[in-house]
């Protein structure tokens, strides 16, 4: 290395720093000189924080569940105890030293498979008792009166099914009422008051004995009800119906001009197999303000029938009717005056109302016009319904006997009405059914009878 090159190099090295580059190391060296900061001590200072509000948490959770399961009084079997909040009631007998007797496992029909191995106790709380199955869950808060007592008998595993519950007929007897005749009708007068409403039931079946037996009712059925009384007039009113058995015949008309010269309406009770010939009569009867009614087909004892024939002797007169009076006859003589609660049953709502008689003038019997009148006009007092007939047999007696008896209770201060006009009378009557007509669509007719 030259001199020059020598003595430039130690010339350089004997310069001093330029000011800027001077400071900048300055700032460095007082860098050094400082504590750096540490961030472990930062992070130390979160975890304490975090420790705390767990702490905190903890505490104020385990106080809420102090709370939430603090003891409280209770009465068992009348005595007091003192158990956790939120105990179940299971778990307040499986405490106690109470000793109870096992139900059976039964059917569902309610016959014993097994004694004693139905539920082992039944719980009362507050005077309300709580299903066996919910007792595991059913917690206690305090103040309750806990009875523990026999278990009850648990059913076999089973299937339901929801089917149709059917109405039953209440048949009943207004007060005061009699009973009419040398039959069973009680009653001056029998109609239906309610119609009848399906229901909903439970059916059960057993899976282990396949036994089938009704369960819980899940809707209410509506009843039929048919009630039984005689008629009173409101206000003791002087009313009268004269009624004629067994026609149309060749004595209607006849009987049909002495009604209208003393102003007198009367009730014509029709055989249903004489409407061939005698339906313009029944017709002509009815124009003239007189009630048609039913005596059925062909005058058989209802009584007798089976619900077939039954219904050929009441609907199919129904049907000849209303084709000639031009609307619904729901209103039935039973012939003999014999009607019972299995007629009604039978009839499945094709009649509304049967009717009876106070005075049987016997006039079938062809005991002479002096005795047909006594008969008819003894014991006079409103709502009486006299019994004549205008058909079965030769009928000259009664053309006789006819004005005599409208005369006698006209003059007694009586005017003649029909059937219905005589029931509306009484206010004690619901008529609102029968006035209705026919059975209302999506009702049903009950099978059975009511039990009482």
């Amino acid at each position: 290395m030259s001199k020059r090159s020598k003595s430039q190099g130690a010339h350089f090295a004997e310069q001093p720093l330029p000011a800027k580059r001077a400071r900048k190391n300055d700032y460095r060296q007082d860098q050094r000189k400082q504590p750096i900061p540490s961030r472990h001590k930062k992070s130390g200072k979160l975890v304490v924080a975090i420790v705390v509000v767990l702490v905190l948490a903890l505490l104020g959770g385990g106080g809420v569940m102090f709370w939430r399961h603090r003891p409280v009084s209770i009465t068992v079997n009348g005595e007091q105890r003192t158990v956790l909040k939120r105990s179940t009631y299971a778990q307040v007998f499986d405490g106690e030293s109470i000793t109870t007797k096992p139900g059976n496992l039964v059917s569902v029909s309610g016959n014993v498979l097994e004694e004693g191995k139905g539920y082992p106790y039944s719980v009362t709380v507050n005077g309300i008792e709580v299903p066996y199955e919910n007792a595991a869950s059913q917690p206690v808060w305090g103040g309750e009166k806990i009875e523990f007592a026999d278990g009850k008998d648990a059913m076999e595993p089973h299937t339901t099914e929801v089917v149709e519950l059917l109405p039953k007929l209440e048949f009943k007897v207004a007060p005061g009422t009699g009973e009419r005749g040398y039959m069973v009708q009680q009653g001056l007068v029998q109609y239906v008051t309610q119609w009848g409403k399906s229901g909903k039931h439970e059916v059960m079946h057993g899976e282990r004995t396949g036994e089938t037996a009704p369960g819980k009712t899940i809707e209410e059925a509506q009843n039929v009800v048919v009630v039984a009384q005689d008629i009173h007039p409101d206000n003791n009113q002087k009313l009268v119906a004269i009624t004629f058995d067994d026609g149309p015949s060749y004595y209607t008309e006849p009987y049909l001009k002495i009604l209208d010269e003393y102003d007198a309406k009367a009730t014509f009770c029709i055989i249903g197999e004489q409407l061939a010939d005698g339906g313009p009569v029944v017709s002509q009867t009815s124009n003239s303000g007189h009630q048609i009614v039913s005596h059925s087909w062909s005058h058989l004892q209802l009584t007798t029938l089976d619900e077939a024939e039954l219904q050929h002797q009441l609907v199919d007169t129904a049907n000849g009717l209303k084709e000639c009076v031009g609307h619904d006859v729901r209103y039935i003589r039973p012939p003999y005056g014999d009607i019972d609660e299995q007629v009604w049953l039978k009839s499945k709502g094709s009649i509304s109302v049967s009717l009876f008689w106070t005075h049987d003038s016997l006039d079938w019997e062809k005991p002479g016009v002096d005795k047909i009148v006594q008969n008819s006009t003894i014991a006079m007092k409103p709502g009486s319904v006299i019994l004549m007939h205008d058909g079965g047999g030769e009928r000259n007696q009664d053309l006789e006997a006819l004005p005599q008896i409208l005369k006698a209770w006209k003059d007694a201060g009586y005017k003649f009405v029909t059937i219905e006009e005589l029931m509306k009378s009484d206010s004690s009557i619901n008529m609102s059914v029968v006035d209705a007509g026919p059975m209302p669509e999506g009702s049903a007719w009950p099978t059975e009878l009511a039990t009482a």
